[in-house]
């Protein structure tokens, strides 16, 4: 029966081998250091310190200089901290080189097949859900073959495979976030044209009974610097259970231009007939304070302006 005692030898790395050469040799020079350091202490029994370190300045360089050497070459912590350091960059560089770049871009057709045919997260689930797992235990095999035991440990290929998933799912989001801000941009963008075409014509087809209304000529006085601003409320606001806008009113304008718009809306409404249900409801929001613009104070009559330009 074996002794349960008994120690086998384990297998030393080659970085560990390294080390041990490297502290054998210090061990001998020292040895040497100390022996002279000997005899000059027996020389300096009647002798100044200063004429023996004249006499023999060789020895001691030659002696010390070689331990100096070793200590910075061989089992040193900054360069085994540098060497891992080197390491970690290549992991995270060659992984994100062997999954999907969503921001790749390249003129030949072959390039882009082979980056739409590597491997990529799906970021519309959770790290620890299928199929990220997968991915995660072949991509951390992946990066042990080429890392681990080269100053790497397995929990730094880890480290290195969730911080590129979590890295990727921010994008995405943030994406996905500026898409929607984009494409509501690009609809109060749209609305305001729309209806700003729609107010010139409605006032053309109407003119004189707008005037008449008013008791002035109106012509010119619709221009987009002049519109209210919409913001949409598409369902998205707590507080509003209706498709429709909410008005942000410049302060220049005064009663009386506010009142000439609310009939060229209401005619607007009125031309479109059966068709009027196209539009989004407009309901007044609230009054922006804010200088009048040139285009208005060059143009528009004193009579549109609160406290004149």
């Amino acid at each position: 029966m074996s002794n349960q005692n008994e120690s086998y030898p384990t297998r030393r790395t080659p970085a560990e081998r390294e080390m041990t050469n490297s502290l054998a040799i210090l061990r001998c020079d020292m040895t040497t250091v100390m022996k002279d350091v000997a005899d000059i202490k027996a020389k300096t029994s009647n002798t100044p310190v200063s004429a023996v370190l004249q006499s023999q300045p060789m020895t001691l360089v030659h002696a010390v200089a070689p331990v100096s050497m070793e200590m910075n070459v061989a089992g040193s912590p900054t360069m085994a901290s540098d060497a891992k350091s080197v390491n970690k960059t290549k992991a995270y560089r060659l992984l994100r080189e062997h999954l999907w770049d969503p921001k790749f871009k390249s003129k030949h057709l072959a390039e882009i097949q082979a980056n739409n045919g590597k491997p990529r997260w799906n970021t519309a689930v959770n790290f620890n859900e299928l199929p990220n797992t997968e991915l995660t235990e072949n991509l951390i095999a992946y990066l042990e073959r080429n890392f681990v035991g080269a100053g790497l440990r397995k929990s730094d290929v880890c480290d290195f495979v969730y911080t590129n998933f979590t890295s990727r799912k921010h994008a995405a989001n943030k994406s996905q976030a500026k898409k929607k801000s984009d494409n509501a941009r690009n609809r109060r963008s749209s609305r305001k044209k729309e209806h700003l075409k729609r107010c010139k014509t409605a006032y053309q087809s109407n003119k004189t009974a707008i005037d008449d209304e008013i008791k002035r000529d109106c012509s010119g006085l619709i221009i987009e610097e002049a519109m209210s601003v919409g913001e949409s409320d598409d369902g998205t606001s707590p507080h509003v259970s209706y498709s429709g806008l909410r008005l942000r009113r410049p302060d220049w304008r005064n009663d009386e231009y506010n009142h000439f718009i609310t009939l060229v809306d209401n005619k607007v409404v009125a031309d479109l007939g059966l068709n009027s249900h196209q539009l989004l409801s407009r309901a007044f929001g609230k009054t922006v304070e804010g200088p009048v613009p040139d285009a208005i104070a060059s143009q528009f009559p004193q009579w549109t302006l609160r406290n004149g330009p």
